[in-house]
């Protein structure tokens, strides 16, 4: 959160601006994303429970058999890891923020639900005992640089044993035209603040370069004010096969959404991988195994989106 002058505001942001950009793992914007995460009259951090349950039910049609090993990349308050690991999954959730994992070790004590929670940033994956599969739900990619998002799949190719599979929701494009769009609106509260202000937003989609990015500033009454963003880094069906094969996966098939349907340019869509028949070496030598995975990244005020999920494999 940075604290600006309104007249210092720039008109247009800057994708990925260090000065606003989010920090997911700080904590007091954990705390205020919790809240949001359990608000249900909105989709933006999270997903309502019938939602959740019906890709739950998606899901358990695309991981492997239980008892698999599952890694929830970027699990939030674990709406997916819990009913996972109550369907018989063994599950590891890793989040950047504190309070939305306290709430996810909450919530499946309460369950009976057997559920490791990891503080961590997917940049840099602690090493360990290899995964069935690992998945990237909500846009969770999309929250990267491109080079970042790189890292990530190839941080997660190497949790994933041969034949491991990763199922990420990706977003195509936002539900707006290209440009800028602004509102405002009185809150009682925002990532921003606890209290009361105003909030001013803008969304602006770069179509070109493939980029949205969400602005709020709040202004306060004692006329100060404060501003945050987050960026999402799109992508293009070309896009997705490049950059798994770039990070050692191979691309089979593209899924509408959650639904079994293919994809199109226009669609949301479910991506699927699967590992190459052969075996391939790195540049020391070392075998890659084949591995699969899928799409994903989220947005706390919950616009709707156009996504991908994929699978991908070595």
């Amino acid at each position: 959160m940075s604290r600006l002058r309104p007249s210092r505001i720039p008109e247009w942001p800057r994708p990925f601006d260090p000065d606003i950009e989010l920090d997911w793992g700080e904590p007091e914007v954990s705390r205020r994303l919790l809240l949001e995460h359990l608000d249900e009259s909105h989709d933006g951090a999270s997903r309502r429970p019938g939602l959740v349950a019906a890709h739950i039910r998606r899901l358990l049609r695309l991981l492997p058999p239980c008892p698999a090993r599952i890694l929830d990349a970027g699990c939030g308050p674990g709406l997916y890891a819990v009913p996972l690991a109550q369907h018989g999954f063994s599950v590891v959730g890793v989040d950047a923020g504190d309070a939305v994992l306290a709430h996810a070790r909450t919530t499946a004590r309460r369950a009976r639900a057997a559920v490791d929670f990891v503080r961590a940033d997917l940049r840099a994956l602690p090493p360990g005992d290899p995964f069935d599969a690992a998945i990237l739900i909500y846009f969770v990619l999309d929250s990267f640089t491109r080079r970042d998002q790189l890292v990530v799949l190839r941080r997660l190719y190497g949790q994933l044993r041969p034949q491991g599979r990763l199922i990420a929701e990706l977003r195509v494009r936002p539900d707006q035209p290209p440009g800028r769009l602004t509102s405002w609106d009185v809150v009682p509260r925002s990532l921003l603040s606890d209290r009361p202000h105003l909030l001013l937003v803008d969304t602006t989609y770069d179509d070109r370069n493939h980029t949205f990015v969400l602005r709020e500033t709040a202004v306060f009454d004692d006329g100060r004010t404060a501003s945050q963003q987050t960026t999402s880094r799109l992508f293009t069906l070309d896009e997705i096969q490049e950059l798994f094969a770039r990070a050692g996966f191979a691309v089979r098939s593209i899924h509408d959404g959650w639904t079994r349907y293919r994809a199109n340019a226009l669609s949301d869509s479910l991506l699927h991988a699967w590992p190459h028949t052969q075996l391939r070496r790195d540049r020391q030598r070392r075998w890659r195994w084949p591995v699969e995975l899928a799409e994903p990244v989220r947005d706390h005020r919950g616009c709707a989106r156009r996504r991908y999920i994929c699978s991908a494999t070595p």
